[in-house]
């Protein structure tokens, strides 16, 4: 059984088992209320008896779902193991020894309900637990839940032995829990900090000098934001915002060693835009992240963007400014590197067979071919036979998708940007693209067409020029395994030694977001931006360890680097680099990073729905300061 599915399980006898405890040692205490009607009262306690051995039941189930879970690693069950299980399992024990038999013999007492009732309160504590404890267990939080506990029992056991005489005490009771409870998870949920480096007066290299080279011989674009109205081929109409007038964004296409200079202009009503160049390691002054490596550039307002272009391979880029919105409605383009040529300043003019995907939802699922405007009906583009073919797939939403090649051998040439080693040809197999994610396929184009499919729905039809070629039916949409890509392709040697280890628990769990509680998505156990900074020096190597504890697949991605992956689940993996990898329910991923490109960077959920909840923080490198911040002025809002 996966962990997903353990996950899955637990979350359903978590429940299960407190609805069974809360009914045994209510039809417990109904029994012993009975004295007058023997009848009734053995009924009445039969029942209790038979909720109290289910309860048992389901109780041991959950702890071997839990060593299931342990097994896949401590992330996933610190929480059970220290403070849930605990305090359902021994009262379910005592409940079982003391309570079950005299239930039986129909000779019930309010001593009788207490066991079953003080395990009903260790069972809800779990529920807590799932709910505000995530990995690791902080003092605050266990305090939280003991104190829960503790104060129910009590109050329990001093009524049943009083009966109504203590209402006094229910009242000062539940006072002095809620100021408990109150204070030890608001502190649980407050704790960590941002980098020490945010804020003007900090000491060291501001981000703001971080930036890409000038020149006068740069590649010079100009990119306007302004709204724009997107019609689909289907007739639907959607208020869009747009760089250019166009939605897709123009496709930028450079060479390798291009000097690279973007101007941005807002143009938009009311609504802040930056641009970051997905997957590529620029300066850290030029990431486009507001409130961290500039400010949000306002209506009527510029900025400018330079940098090298060093790495050929497929980019895109998008504004970060309220990102969750933004990408949406259609503030992103494709960045196309070319490798290098023999002529410095040669214009990038693609190949015949070189073309840019970009899969996009507008109220449905569409596709940009060549950075035309998007699509929800089948696109065409004819194809002379025996040419080679590059479909640069570009995933800009921000769930996966589950892309398809039918018709024709492929390879994956290049994943997020860069080439594969020892790709090898694939026939009818699926591939599982993250969001922001990126593959390029590779084939040479045979005499009969080649359909690409997005989840598995008709999306590009490559047809040949022959007599006949736009007539011949498309192939069925590909329907294989799905490609294993942290495998795939020759291994890549990987850093012997790491300098620094950090680990980072997904999770969805109550938690401050934006000053308010409320079930956000969360690392560490915490939202932004609450989640600590770590802090790393140049050249050190970093290896992070990634585990999803959640029920939503997490598509991770740090900026200004990329990461070679170590293994998944314990599998080791090819060292392939990717800038974006989904970390699916019950995952753990192991990736290892260079500190190469000094600055200050965001990490987040690339679902950035996920991001606006709190699932976004930074990697700092010492001695790099920003003058910026979140909110402000300028109203920086980079989720």
């Amino acid at each position: 059984m996966s962990t997903a599915t353990l996950i899955a399980l637990d979350q359903i006898l978590f429940v299960l088992v407190a609805g069974l405890w809360a009914a045994a040692g209510g039809f417990a205490l109904t029994a012993a209320r009975r004295p007058g009607d023997a009848g009734a009262a053995r009924r009445t306690s039969l029942v209790a008896a038979a909720l109290c051995a289910a309860a048992i039941v389901v109780t041991g189930l959950r702890v071997l779902v839990t060593v299931g879970l342990a097994r896949a690693g401590w992330w996933f069950v610190a929480e059970k193991v220290t403070l849930a299980l605990p305090l359902v399992a021994i009262p379910g024990l005592t409940a079982g020894v003391v309570s079950l038999p005299r239930l039986l013999r129909g000779v019930p007492s309010p001593a009788v309900a207490f066991p079953p009732l003080v395990a009903a309160y260790g069972a809800v504590a779990g529920v807590v637990c799932g709910v505000i404890v995530s990995y690791p267990v902080t003092v605050p939080a266990a305090v939280a839940v003991l104190t829960l506990f503790t104060g129910a029992s009590a109050i329990t056991w001093r009524v049943l032995r009083h009966g109504r005489a203590v209402d006094r005490w229910h009242v000062a009771g539940t006072t002095v829990l809620l100021i408990a409870v109150v204070w030890a998870v608001t502190a649980s949920w407050s704790g960590g900090h941002l980098h020490e480096g945010h804020g003007g007066s900090a000491a060291g290299t501001p981000v703001n000098r971080l930036l890409g080279p000038r020149g006068e011989n740069a590649r010079r674009f100009t990119l306007t934001a302004r709204a724009a109205t997107v019609r689909l081929p289907s007739g639907q109409t959607l208020d869009a915002w747009s760089f250019n007038g166009r939605v897709p964004g123009p496709v930028l296409r450079v060479r390798q060693g291009d000097l690279v200079e973007v101007t941005l202009r807002n143009e938009l009503p009311d609504q802040g835009v930056t641009i970051h160049w997905h997957g590529y390691d620029v300066p850290s002054g030029e990431d486009g992240v507001p409130g961290v490596t500039q400010d949000a550039v306002r209506p009527g307002g510029t900025h400018v963007y330079r940098f090298r272009a060093e790495d050929a391979g497929t980019y895109w880029y998008h504004s970060h400014q309220n990102s969750s919105v933004a990408v949406s409605r259609g503030l992103f383009g494709l960045l196309v590197v070319d490798p290098a040529v023999r002529s410095p300043g040669a214009p990038a003019v693609p190949a015949p067979g070189d073309h840019t995907v970009a899969l996009h939802t507008f109220g449905q699922l569409t596709m940009s071919l060549d950075g035309a405007a998007p699509t929800d009906r089948l696109a065409t583009s004819a194809v002379p036979p025996g040419t080679p073919v590059r479909l640069r797939v570009v995933n800009t939403d921000t769930l996966p998708r589950t892309v398809g090649l039918a018709g024709v051998p492929f390879t994956v040439a290049a994943v997020d940007g860069g080439d594969v080693p020892g790709a090898t040809e694939l026939t009818g197999r699926r591939l599982h693209l993250a969001a922001g994610g990126r593959y390029d396929l590779a084939f040479t184009m045979p005499e009969g067409p080649v359909l690409l499919s997005a989840d598995g729905h008709p999306g590009l039809l490559l047809t040949g020029t022959g007599t006949g070629a736009a007539t011949a039916a498309p192939p069925v949409p590909a329907s294989g395994p799905l490609l294993d890509i942290a495998t795939y392709g020759s291994r890549t040697p990987l850093p012997g030694h790491a300098d620094r280890h950090i680990t980072w628990v997904l999770d969805r769990t109550l938690a401050l977001v934006d000053g308010v509680p409320k079930l956000g998505y969360t690392v560490n156990g915490k939202a932004w931006p609450h989640i600590p900074t770590p802090v790393v020096r140049q050249g050190e190597t970093v290896r992070i360890t990634v585990v999803n504890r959640s029920g939503s697949t997490h598509p991770m991605h740090p900026h200004g680097h990329h990461v070679q992956v170590v293994s998944r689940n314990g599998v080791p993996a090819g060292g392939l680099r990717m800038d974006t990898f989904d970390v699916e329910p019950g995952e753990v991923w192991e990736v290892v990073l260079v500190a190469d490109n000094p600055g200050l960077w965001m990490s987040h959920c690339h679902d950035l729905a996920h991001a606006a909840q709190g699932m976004e923080f930074h990697l700092a490198y010492e001695n790099v300061t920003t003058p910026y911040d979140v909110g402000g002025p300028a109203g920086n809002h980079p989720a």
